[in-house]
């Protein structure tokens, strides 16, 4: 395996005049790129950055903060991504939890790092206070020419991701610079990321999360393509984005793919000229979707893949070739190249799940974390014998293809029932007016947990609680059937960083917690 300093060099060597990164701050050639990171880690290394030692960031999807991680890499740091949607007292956590002596910090997420610093302050005991860095102190971090000799292996430390959070706290997963070669080999054997000769990946989600840096930057940066770093979201700007910069791929949650169907952005002749590949996950795609996509994209492919950040972070992928396969409609696909993947039978006598019967999902092989930061015992529980536990219920058919059933925490118990919330939202999904549903547990003397579901309609479209109630009942047994429906617009449901539905905070927004 190759480490990331590797892979500046080589990129460096192979191709000095390509664009790395492009962003609304600038562009950089592999060259340059190269030059600027060897400066920067010279710089981190006489500013007392020692091998293994943390470094905050807070920046968004920046060529700045690419450059960084590049720089923070090389010499021997731990790049740690913080989420500059986390609220101050958050990212006080946050840098409690990883330990850091240094912050790197854009000027417009400066208040916010102030606010948490602040906090800090009021417990001086947990932490010393680590210097900050400002965007504009970077320039002058930067010592020396030429290549950097870095004493960096493949099983050292490149990054710390922090989980999702939505069901508990969010933890700091490390992963090693060998692990995230691995999932770029992964992306560009499976998916075919970075294999297109004029290949320039859109990046749209966040450099906090392990999709954003890990599956989008470092696999494009690897394979020798320009990444074009995308700093806010939306329909108009994905479009004006892939027109100007010749925008070939992007990787994006469901909700974001919907947004753009519904606004006809994929229809657009810039979108239809140069954009050739969606790959999409960390939420649900049915056919009615898939449909749509390549109705409108038919010169474009398709994918969806399951991860998560523990496992560095893909695990499975469903091909464009499946997409309209009704027999694996609601897959998630058969596992990559480089992972093992099986289902842990939940009898709790550690057999492997029949085809067919639910399981826990659980991964081994080269990508996956070294282990929680700071966390022995919560890395004890989740990598166990060599396999990492997801947390996730799946089920898979004879040929390999797992099918999603729900987070282990958010399974609901109804009535001596196992409900699971993804197959009802799957369903929810199959319903045309439907543009994004969530289904949760409520408590209920009763039945211990009743069922509900909350609810975005596409624009223009109608549907009441009596119809959608009526369509799941269709699909599925009664007590499935969600007692309660709640509307809400899709800019009221409240997201993770990584642009994922946090239940309990809408259990909590509407009432129901």
């Amino acid at each position: 395996m190759r480490t990331i300093g590797d892979w500046t060099r080589l990129g460096a060597a192979r191709h000095p005049a390509r664009e790395a990164f492009v962003g609304v701050d600038g562009r950089v050639t592999y060259g340059e790129a190269a030059q600027r990171a060897w400066a920067l880690a010279r710089g981190l290394k006489e500013a007392g950055v020692a091998k293994g030692d943390t470094v905050g960031v807070l920046g968004g999807n920046t060529v700045f903060n690419a450059e960084v991680f590049l720089g923070v890499a090389i010499s021997g740091g731990i790049y740690t991504a913080y989420n500059w949607r986390w609220a101050a007292e958050e990212l006080a956590d946050g840098i409690r939890e990883s330990q850091t002596s240094i912050v790197i910090v854009e000027d417009r997420f400066l208040p916010l790092l102030n606010d948490a610093l602040q906090i800090l302050a009021t417990h001086p005991d947990t932490i010393a206070m680590p210097r900050v860095i400002e965007q504009g102190e970077v320039e002058h971090l930067r010592i020396g020419e030429g290549v950097y000799v870095d004493d960096v292996d493949p099983d050292d430390a490149l990054c710390l991701i922090y989980t999702g959070g939505s069901t508990g706290t969010s933890k700091a997963c490390l992963l090693s610079h060998g692990a995230a070669t691995a999932n770029a080999i992964n992306e560009y054997l499976d998916v075919g990321i970075g294999a297109h000769p004029e290949e320039r990946g859109l990046l749209v989600t966040p450099l906090f999360h392990s999709a954003g840096l890990l599956t989008w930057l470092v696999t494009h940066f690897v394979a020798g393509k320009t990444t074009v770093l995308v700093d806010k979201f939306s329909e108009e700007d994905f479009v004006e984005w892939v027109g100007r910069e010749r925008g070939t791929n992007s990787f994006m949650i469901p909700n974001m793919m919907r947004r753009l169907l519904q606004a006809g952005a994929f229809a657009t002749p810039e979108v239809q000229r140069h954009f050739k590949a969606l790959h999409t996950g960390a939420g649900l795609l049915r056919m009615p979707n898939k449909i749509e996509f390549i109705e409108t994209m038919p010169q474009a492919r398709l994918y969806f893949r399951y991860g998560l950040s523990e496992a560095g972070p893909m695990v499975t992928r469903l091909l464009h070739e499946d997409m309209l396969d009704p027999s694996v409609d609601g897959s998630i696909g058969q596992e990559y190249t480089l992972v093992e993947s099986k289902l842990l039978s939940l009898d709790g006598d550690g057999r492997e799940a029949e085809p067919g019967e639910l399981g826990e999902i659980c991964v081994a092989g080269p990508s996956i974390m070294t282990g929680y930061y700071g966390r022995p015992e919560a890395t004890a529980a989740t990598i166990v014998d060599g396999w990492l536990r997801t947390g996730d219920l799946a089920t898979r058919d004879e040929r390999g293809y797992y099918y999603f059933k729900d987070r282990l925490k958010e399974m609901i118990k109804s009535g001596g029932e196992n409900v699971y919330c993804v197959e009802i939202e799957q369903v929810l999904y199959l319903h045309p007016a439907v543009l994004e549903a969530a289904v949760v547990g409520v408590e209920n003397e009763e039945w211990g947990e009743e069922v509900r579901a909350v609810v975005s309609l596409r624009e223009g479209q109608h549907a009441d609680a009596a119809q959608l109630a009526a369509h799941v009942r269709n699909h599925l047994a009664g007590y499935k059937v969600p007692k309660q429906f709640a509307f809400l617009d899709a800019a009221e449901l409240p997201r993770s960083g990584a642009g994922k539905l946090v239940k309990g905070r809408l259990k909590q927004q509407l009432g129901w917690g």
